[in-house]
């Protein structure tokens, strides 16, 4: 005898998201609720997620903007490099002489 599904889930998402995702998910002959189903099966056979999760994307205007001048400086042969955190601190160190 099957076994009849009696939990549920409740989610609050974007409008716009579950659109799309219905879309998406439709296109494959799945309903959102299955597709939700699918995914719970294959993360519990998984042991974990069912596909690679990749680093947060930086889309704020300071990140940017902080990644863009890492950038810069990374390229800029004028930047001052250091061998090791050490080294890094004696310099600081050096250059506080109460100016």
């Amino acid at each position: 005898m099957a076994k009849s599904k009696t939990a549920s889930i409740n989610v609050r998402l974007y409008p716009e998201l579950k659109q799309e995702a219905e879309n998406v998910f439709a296109y494959h002959g799945l309903s959102l609720p299955d597709a939700i189903t699918v995914f719970l099966n294959h993360a519990c056979m998984a042991g974990g997620f069912p596909f690679e999760l990749k680093g947060a994307r930086w889309h704020d205007p300071v990140s940017l903007a902080a990644l863009e001048e890492c950038n810069q400086l990374e390229n800029d042969p004028n930047t001052k490099r250091f061998r090791n955190a050490a080294d890094l601190i004696a310099d600081c160190l050096e250059g506080d002489d109460g100016e």
